[in-house]
């Protein structure tokens, strides 16, 4: 309330208060729309708060300052109830604290992994730059930001606020989503020449689609090899689909194929262009190549294997 509305509200309510205060001030008389020609009246600091109080009006400066006083010897509380956040490996999480009544005091940000203090108030103790604490004046929420989420950040925090009975705690579960991809089938694709290489991928554990899937041959991106017969489809969603069709496959198609997102583990399949429906002489190609080592080692085993089998027969046999 402003000077003069509170001096027009005592005018207007206070008459008799104001004419007695002028009484006891030196016996004058104060009348509305008349010059002072009677003896001069002081008010003091103590009269105006009386007549405030008479009037029912709290002056401004004590309100402020008893609310204030009440503040600072309230108890801080917090909503400790546990909360689970997901984020998506390589994106932003957003951990809360409320605290209500909170004074002076900071609020502290602990990682239960280490007992590592991240933060005290809007002081950060981490050399790690993707942590930041947000803050806005006024508000009760302190919320620790963390840019660029890695699979080691999975786990729980907890921001803490010490009081005078003890210490207020709030437990944050963190946990990091990684985005997986699989491509249909074994891990082996075999085709004859001239017919249509066809692969697809799916994406999922994914709470934020890709905007993009990339098909790599051996290291080489061919998204965009559409002169060379190459198309891709990606229909993205809560398990996004990415189709790769290669027309007229030739044996320099043959190779290590892989599907890849950002964020995403990446997914691999080896597909054989043969002539003709030769699928072992394929197999024993690659054997040859410094690829197929473990698959050649394989076939060795299972020849070994069939050999020992088939003398254990004859020996069986001749008993």
């Amino acid at each position: 309330m402003s000077v003069s509305a509170l001096g027009v509200t005592l005018a207007v309510t206070l008459g008799v208060t104001l004419a007695a205060l002028v009484a006891r001030a030196g016996g004058g008389s104060l009348e509305a729309g008349s010059a002072a020609t009677g003896p001069s009246v002081v008010v003091s600091h103590s009269d105006l708060t009386e007549l405030a109080e008479l009037a029912g009006v709290v002056p401004a400066w004590r309100e402020l300052w008893l609310g204030s006083l009440d503040a600072l010897h309230r108890e801080p509380s917090i909503n400790n109830t546990q909360e689970d956040v997901l984020a998506q490996l390589g994106a932003v999480a957003f951990l809360h604290c409320p605290v209500r009544n909170l004074g002076e005091r900071g609020v502290s940000w602990v990682r239960r992994r280490d007992w590592h203090i991240i933060s005290s108030g809007v002081l950060m103790y981490t050399n790690d730059e993707r942590f930041q604490v947000l803050h806005s004046e006024g508000s009760d929420d302190w919320i620790l930001q963390i840019k660029y989420v890695q699979k080691r950040d999975n786990g729980t925090y907890e921001c803490q606020v010490s009081t005078a009975s003890g210490t207020l705690s709030r437990l944050v579960h963190l946990h990091i989503a990684v985005p997986e991809a699989f491509i249909l089938g074994a891990d082996e694709h075999h085709v004859d020449a001239g017919s249509t290489i066809n692969l697809v991928c799916i994406i999922e554990k994914s709470p934020v689609p890709p905007q993009y899937v990339f098909w790599y041959h051996n290291s080489r991106m061919i998204n965009y090899d559409a002169a060379r017969g190459v198309t891709v489809q990606t229909e993205p969603g809560p398990k996004t689909q990415s189709a790769l069709a290669i027309r007229s496959a030739a044996p320099r198609h043959s190779g290590n194929y892989t599907c890849a997102a950002a964020n995403t583990e990446p997914a691999h399949i080896y597909v054989y262009v043969s002539e003709g429906s030769d699928k072992m002489a394929a197999t024993l190609s690659r054997s040859r190549s410094g690829r197929g080592a473990a698959g050649g080692a394989v076939l060795l085993a299972n020849l070994l294997a069939n050999l020992l089998a088939a003398l254990l027969g004859v020996r069986l046999g001749a008993l």
